[in-house]
This record gives C-alpha cells, structure tokens and sequence, in this order.
C-alpha cells in the first residue's frame, strides 16, 4: 500500500465508553459515566470482530430516539470507525485525492438508477460506496454481513459502466469479496471485475479524532 496519511476530516465532541452488549443491529449498551446507557449503532454489519464486551467505544451525543450515537471502537489498539453514516463525506473528502476523479466537474449525490439508489454520479459515471470492517490476515473482506441491497448496487453499476468504491477501516494488504459470507454478492463483484468495471479500494485510518486517507490498496484474486 502507497505510504500516505492525508487528513480527511475530524470528528469533534467524542465521549470514551464501554461496549457492554448489542441487543440488536441498531442498538449497544455502553458503560459511560459508572452508568449503562443506550447508543445507536449505525453500520448494519455484524461487527462481531469488533464490538466485544469491554472494548473501548467513542460516541456522540445523537439527535436521534437514542442519547448516544457510537462513532468507533478501539480494536487492537487502534480505533476503527463504524458510522456507516459517514462513508458519503469521507468519499466527497477523498476524491481530490485520487487520480481518477481528479478532472470532475459534477457531482451529483443520491441518485436513483434502475432498482437501486446510487451514492454519487460523477460526470454521468456513477459511483457506489461501501464500507469494510473485517480484515483477516491482512485481508480486507466484504460485507460481514449478507447484502441483497449491495449486491443490487453492484449490479447497476455493471449495467451503467459505473466504478465502486471500498472505505476500508482497518489496516490491510488487499481486499477481496467475503464468499463465505455472501456468495451472491461476491458472485457479482467477481463478475463486474471480470467486466473491467474499475472497483477502488483505500484504506482510511482514524486516530481518536481526525480520519486519514492512508492510499489505496490492491484487489486479491478473486
């Protein structure tokens, strides 16, 4: 991986806790201030590698049903971010520091093409998003999680010639579709590489409070 450290953006007035459970998707209970209280958890994956009991959290205050919005969880002594809420502006953030979108001129956000709705249109090309959270032997793996919706979005990019891009969290060597997980959605990732659709990934680090575009890194066989 290219040896970079590009600032992105910070994210102001964390809070430190505990990860205590998840009693569903959407929701953990943290340990804040010698009290168990309620965070919203926004990324749908299962996170399982990541949101142990007695792992440190940093979170928000949220304007949401939930007091508390969890923004990241300290794995191996780094923080990885899982606001899946933030992946469309660290994108925005990104694109000048990537060639291939160096000449854009327009960009339009949330479109809907075909069945799915599209993160971007950049100069008519759209461009889907997603973000990664497992890694395994230096192996950045997508989704954690089946995703039918995903695996629509990849298909409409196929259709309409468009580019995907990989937000991975943690530190990694090279990215490849979870098979074991989703074999429909590597199914059609392997399909739209094989089709020459260009697929992106960059690693993005976060030390607390600012996140950092770290470069891009290479697809594995697949």
């Amino acid at each position: 991986m290219e040896q970079i450290k590009n600032p992105v953006f910070e994210i102001p007035n964390l809070k430190k806790g505990i990860f205590l459970s998840r009693p569903n998707r959407f929701i953990a209970e943290i340990k804040y201030g010698g009290r168990v209280e309620s965070a919203h958890v926004h990324d749908p994956g299962r996170l399982k590698e990541l949101l142990i009991k007695g792992a440190e959290v940093l979170f928000t205050n949220s304007s949401g049903k939930l007091k508390y919005y969890i923004k990241a969880v300290k794995h191996n002594n780094d923080w990885v971010l899982i606001d899946s809420a933030q992946h469309s502006k660290i994108a925005m953030k990104i694109f000048s520091y990537l060639p291939e979108f160096s000449k854009i001129r327009e960009i339009n956000k949330e479109i809907t093409i075909g069945k799915s709705r599209i993160d971007f249109v950049l100069d008519g090309i759209p461009l889907e998003v997603k973000g990664c959270t497992l890694v395994r032997n230096g192996l950045a793996l997508f989704p954690d999680a089946p995703t039918e919706r995903g695996t629509r979005h990849v298909e409409e990019i196929i259709k309409h010639k468009g580019i995907i891009l990989f937000l991975i969290f943690r530190k990694a060597n090279s990215f490849a579709p979870n098979w074991e997980t989703d074999p429909k959605f590597s199914k059609k990732l392997s399909e739209a590489r094989k089709k020459k659709i260009n697929i992106i990934c960059v690693e993005i680090s976060f030390d607390g409070k600012m996140l950092y575009y770290n470069g891009k890194i290479k697809l594995a066989e697949f």
